[in-house]
């Protein structure tokens, strides 16, 4: 049965590109209808609770939250598969996508504050280390697996999480001149393996190092005190 589906996106947006990525390595005809961040349309609104992209629009109904959306693509399009079938092993997998979630991401977004626009005293350096940190526990996890992905030699869904956040990373090193990822050199071949695999770079949104520059130091200016 042919199923139609609608990505509700806003294109810098990692999260977004996570479901972009894996409806891609499925090779699964989609839709994408980008809306703006800054004035959500009343029709998003009444089908994101949270007011979030991305949102799924599977067959008319909406789904959000990019991990609840990239485990219904896994079970109704299961090849590739992308998630691994011992409950043991995807219970590890979702964990490492929450780990992305929850420790790395938010990290991640600070340090790439700090680097756009001149932060408060010290917040730079703690955002840093928040990031560093996150990324020393990448390291021993990578140090202990074989092949160039997460799980071993097949990209799979804590890839496709993983790899939006890096892409946005390694762009952002540019802007500074003390790059992180040199200090991490297995988490560094893990970011060249994601961003060279044809999904990853099928949805590249385009300049993103530019773009997410001009963005975060447009929401450091409104940040900033006025005189």
């Amino acid at each position: 049965m042919a199923h139609t589906l609608k990505l509700v996106s806003f294109d810098l947006c990692p999260f977004v590109e996570r479901s972009r990525i894996v409806l891609l390595e499925k090779a699964i005809p989609h839709e994408v209808e980008l809306i703006d961040l800054r004035n959500k349309p009343p029709w998003f609104l009444a089908i994101s609770p949270m007011g979030k992209v991305p949102v799924l629009i599977f067959d008319g109904k909406p789904i959000f939250e990019s991990m609840v959306i990239n485990e219904l693509i896994e079970e109704v399009y299961p090849t590739p598969r992308m998630f691994p079938v011992d409950p043991l092993e995807r219970a590890e997998a979702r964990g490492w996508i929450v780990f992305a979630n929850d420790a790395l991401m938010p990290a991640g977004h600070r340090a790439m504050q700090a680097l756009a626009g001149p932060p408060p005293d010290g917040a730079g350096d703690q955002a840093r280390a928040a990031l560093g940190g996150a990324f020393e526990i990448l390291e021993r996890r990578l140090d202990q697996g074989g092949g160039s992905f997460f799980l071993g030699h097949d990209f799979g869904l804590v890839d496709a999480a993983y790899a939006p956040f890096l892409r946005r990373w390694v762009a952002a090193e540019r802007w500074g001149n003390s790059p992180l990822l040199p200090g991490f050199p297995r988490l560094a071949r893990y970011a060249d393996a994601l961003l060279a695999h044809p999904s990853v770079a099928k949805a590249d949104p385009g300049e993103v190092g530019p773009r997410l520059l001009s963005l975060y130091g447009e929401m450091a200016r409104r940040a900033a005190p006025r005189a």
